[in-house]
């Protein structure tokens, strides 16, 4: 049998393992791999995919499963590895090229090894072999997503309609190079809708009218709360939050990104200092999310949500669905129940009917949060449907709009027709 390994000398997570993960899928085998670390300083979302079995892992494995459909199982030792390899070939990724020292121990097992690197050439990444020089793939590139795509461009998409505007709360590298699954799934719900977008970054930095200049013509926004920062940089996302509440700009928040939502809404109703996000709090204010039990593990991997009979989820997703975990806080009761009265509803809860895993508003044309990722169930050729519910009232609150303003600007004609001269 034989393991080929890919080694790729890159500092980003989301290229690690990317390029294995193409192979595997091109050669139908099981792709193996070895615990690594990246930069947490300038990566802090190095570590955020999660499998569906609950492995938290390098962002870079989303690649695997997107695809290949196949998760990327846990980590290995060196002994789990060769243990795989006496039964079949499988593909390893690697960071840097294979030390001699291991290559003799894997060797000594009668297994033999394919060594190649990844070299890139301009936007286009290849596979050397490392003994002989030779190219042994065609070139892989990076559409507008992230995604991979063989050549210059994948499968054209017939797009119609005008390009529309998705903020993004966050920074485009982070997205592009450590936390990739976001960015693509965006990308497969868009395809599959026909639309074209344009996404707009909203950094921490942007506050005050900077913000304001950066929302005043999108279309729809988005709250990816699973990303980190290097600095706990909360401002931003709730001012964006406040935002898509005062405009009715369609939002969809995802992990913290729920919980900036509802601390928005309840600075609004309750007020700034009685509502905080997490952390110190003044007496009589309440955090919106609170930590998972005491010494309880993160809730990873796949759980099931069930959703409140009418809600707008359950109208989308059917009265139970699936959503990928990666959570470790969970939404205040007593804040949801004071904020009852705004038409906040709880529109999905977990396996005990206990904690809120979705959250919605009844007056606003798209307000929903949820606890999971949905990003990490997106693949190409199969969109994550909430994705597509938010594109879809992200276009259709665009249509009314542009049907208002024309409507507006016929009334005005009629009323002064000296503005028809000319």
């Amino acid at each position: 049998m034989t393991i080929t390994f890919i080694a790729h000398s890159t500092p980003e997570p989301a290229l690690y393992g990317a390029m294995a993960a193409i192979l595997a899928e091109l050669r139908a085998l099981p792709l193996c791999h070895f615990p690594v670390s990246h930069d947490a300083q300038r990566y802090p979302n190095a570590r955020q995919h999660v499998t569906a079995q609950g492995h938290a892992l390098t962002s870079g494995l989303v690649w695997l499963e997107r695809l290949t459909g196949r998760g990327a199982g846990e980590e290995s030792g060196l002994e789990s590895l060769i243990y795989r390899a006496l039964k079949e070939d499988i593909v390893v990724p690697l960071r840097e090229p294979l030390p001699a020292g291991l290559a003799a121990q894997i060797t000594e097992q009668d297994i033999e090894i394919e060594s190649l690197t990844v070299v890139r050439t301009q936007d286009k990444f290849q596979l050397e072999d490392c003994l002989t020089g030779k190219i042994r793939s065609n070139g892989w590139g990076r559409d507008a997503f992230g995604r991979w795509a063989l050549g210059s461009v994948s499968q054209p998409v017939m797009r119609a309609g005008k390009t529309l505007r998705v903020a993004l709360v966050g920074d485009f590298a982070e997205q592009r190079d450590s936390y990739p699954a976001m960015l693509a799934a965006l990308g497969d719900a868009a395809d599959a809708l026909a639309m074209n977008i344009d996404v707009v970054y909203v950094t921490a930095a942007l506050l005050g009218s900077q913000l304001d200049c950066t929302l005043c013509d999108v279309d729809g926004i988005i709250l990816p709360g699973a990303t980190l920062t290097s600095g706990d940089h909360q401002a931003s996302p709730l001012a964006t939050a406040a935002w898509a509440l005062e405009n009715r700009t369609p939002v969809l928040g995802i992990n913290q990104g729920m919980h900036q939502m509802v601390t928005a809404l309840g600075q609004k109703v309750l007020g700034p200092d009685r509502v905080v996000m997490h952390g110190p709090s003044t007496l009589g204010s309440l955090q919106t999310g609170l930590p998972l039990a005491e010494h309880a593990q993160p809730r990873l991997g796949n759980h099931p949500v069930i959703t409140r009979n009418g809600s707008l989820l359950a109208n989308k997703m059917g009265d139970e669905f699936t959503l990928r975990y990666n959570q470790r806080r969970y939404l205040n009761p007593h804040l949801l129940a004071e904020l009852e009265c705004t038409g906040l509803r709880i529109s999905g809860y977990d396996e005990s009917a206990e904690q809120a895993q979705a959250v919605e508003l009844d007056n606003h044309p798209f307000f929903m949060g949820v606890q999971g990722q949905p990003e990490l169930m997106s693949r190409r050729e199969r969109p994550n449907p909430l994705l597509m519910a938010f594109l879809q009232q992200v276009r259709q609150s665009n249509r009314e709009r542009d049907v208002s303003h024309a409507a507006l600007t016929q009334s005005v004609r009629l009323k002064h027709p000296h503005l028809l001269m000319g």
